[in-house]
């Protein structure tokens, strides 16, 4: 089999399990609200993966499928974390800079910002302080607001 068909064939696998883990999330209540985000926006679930003592989640097997990849979550939420540590919280506008995002040519857009963002924290990544910080009046775009927003499932999730 050549390499197109078996990108092919794993796309449709892929195309699969989401619609699965979503229907599972929405009308049998599992999961949790972060990994459901994840599977829905395309960022991949990296709090959800395991430590290899249990058998693999889901995610585990599409790493290369999620349109926001394993090394944007780890790279964005390491800085953050640092961040967070260090008592320095950018703004969203700041965060906006440092990834080139307000100067185009990057591979960082505000969506995925955005996007990472919100699923950390439907994780509980963080405190409420840290996330007014990030969205300080002022210094986020209107659609960064929907990170805080509450997270309904059965309304925010459509397919």
């Amino acid at each position: 089999m050549n390499n197109d068909m078996n990108k092919t064939i794993i796309n449709a696998l892929f195309t699969q399990q989401r619609l699965q883990v979503l229907s599972l999330g929405v009308h049998h209540d599992e999961f949790t609200d972060a990994y459901l985000y994840a599977w829905y926006n395309n960022v991949y679930p990296l709090f959800h993966d395991g430590d290899g003592s249990v058998p693999i989640k889901p995610h585990e097997h599409y790493q290369e499928q999620f349109l926001i990849s394993i090394d944007k979550v780890d790279e964005l939420s390491k800085y953050l974390d640092q961040c967070w540590q260090d008592n320095n919280v950018p703004t969203f506008y700041a965060l906006e800079k440092k990834y080139g995002v307000t100067k185009g040519g990057s591979d960082w857009t505000r969506a995925a910002l955005i996007h990472i963002c919100r699923y950390m924290k439907l994780d509980d990544a963080f405190d409420d302080e840290f996330w007014a910080a990030l969205l300080a009046l002022g210094q986020y775009p209107s659609e960064a607001a929907s990170i805080n927003r509450k997270f309904d499932r059965k309304r925010n999730i459509d397919f």
